[in-house]
């Protein structure tokens, strides 16, 4: 995937605008890529332009319950502030755009060139706690426990997904596919290729099947190739479920195998570095890094804060041989070397 990842950005800086079926032809004519799935192409790329890093320049953007949307230099230098109407629970990043969910249901769009505000779009009547883009769509999970899916250049409602029972904590998408994680522990599957009801112009889409019910709020999701992440809280675990076979068919639930990664600890997130390695982000303050085949906890990185008034960590993003943490009840973001566990930048992102 890392191999994948970089040749993406190469040709994305010849044509940033290309979409991903050109990519995936063009792809295809090369060696190394002969294989490769127009699925994994749409994953990846949306990967790179729909995080929370902007991969060309290396920023990183953070949410904060103070109510600002904040941009930071890899070195953790503070270089923009933007401010959201309450607490800003997520940020999601493209090429034109800097995205942020609220406390009050707000989804606010700044335009990321000029940093002035582009739209205002009214989500629900309390917090939006995950977005998620892909091509010219955004999806938004909330506290009215749906997925809402708009039109990102005109915040025109698309679609709605059903079937939470609790809040919408977390998304991951992969082709026609979406997943939501909420906060009572249930991974929704939706297939957005399958015939919907529309209801005054909106697709009222329902979940296909419950995948999996973690113990304890979902707080992320991720598909990496064919295999989705869950960070299983309070089960102390994170598992590893295989959803697409060779052929990229959704993998019947009877043959669906699961892989567990022991914590010990209380898990809060989890993701991927590359194809081999899984990453959990603990309650103790530590990131155990996994061998994603054999399971071997093979590090135990200490993500200790500097300041004493941090809480459980809590937000956690991996770019390059980095991880960064971010905790609550603090402003703090901490980076660690994901090679040697050591604390980058010890005097950046403070603000």
């Amino acid at each position: 995937e890392v191999n994948l990842l970089e040749r993406l950005e190469a040709l994305l800086v010849e044509d940033p605008k290309v979409g991903y079926r050109k990519l995936h032809e063009k792809l295809k004519t090369e060696e190394d890529f002969k294989e490769l799935s127009l699925k994994k192409v749409q994953a990846a790329l949306q990967k790179l332009r729909s995080s929370d890093f902007a991969s060309r320049g290396l920023l990183l953007y953070s949410a904060s319950d103070d109510g600002t949307l904040r941009e930071w230099s890899h070195s953790g230098e503070l270089l923009r502030s933007f401010a959201g109407v309450e607490g800003v629970q997520c940020v999601q990043v493209t090429d034109d755009y800097i995205i942020g969910g609220d406390s009050s249901g707000l989804m606010r769009i700044w335009s990321r060139p000029s940093g002035e505000i582009y739209k205002d779009v009214k989500v629900a009547t309390r917090y939006v706690k995950s977005i998620l883009v892909s091509g010219e769509h955004v999806f938004t999970g909330d506290y009215c426990n749906l997925v809402q899916q708009w039109l990102l250049a005109t915040g025109e409602l698309q679609a709605q997904y059903k079937g939470h029972k609790a809040g919408v904590i977390s998304m991951a998408m992969a082709g026609n596919v979406l997943v939501a994680g909420g906060g009572d522990g249930q991974v929704l599957l939706f297939d957005q290729s399958k015939e919907a009801e529309v209801v005054d112009g909106v697709r009222v889409v329902e979940a296909v099947e419950s995948i999996y019910k973690a113990n304890g709020f979902v707080c992320s999701l991720e598909i990496c190739e064919d295999r989705l992440l869950v960070p299983d809280r309070d089960e102390h675990k994170v598992a590893s479920l295989r959803l697409f076979s060779h052929t990229n068919e959704l993998v019947p639930e009877n043959i669906r195998d699961v892989r567990i990664y022991k914590c010990s600890m209380p898990v809060w997130q989890a993701t991927s570095a590359g194809k081999d390695f899984v990453l959990a982000l603990c309650r103790d303050f530590t990131v155990k890094k996994f061998a994603s085949g054999s399971r071997q906890l093979l590090m135990t990185i200490k993500v200790t804060p500097q300041h004493q008034e941090a809480k459980n960590p809590y937000v956690f993003k991996v770019q390059g041989d980095r991880c960064y943490v971010g905790y609550l009840n603090s402003g703090e973001i901490a980076a660690f070397s994901l090679q040697d566990g050591k604390r980058q930048e010890a005097k950046g992102f403070l603000g």
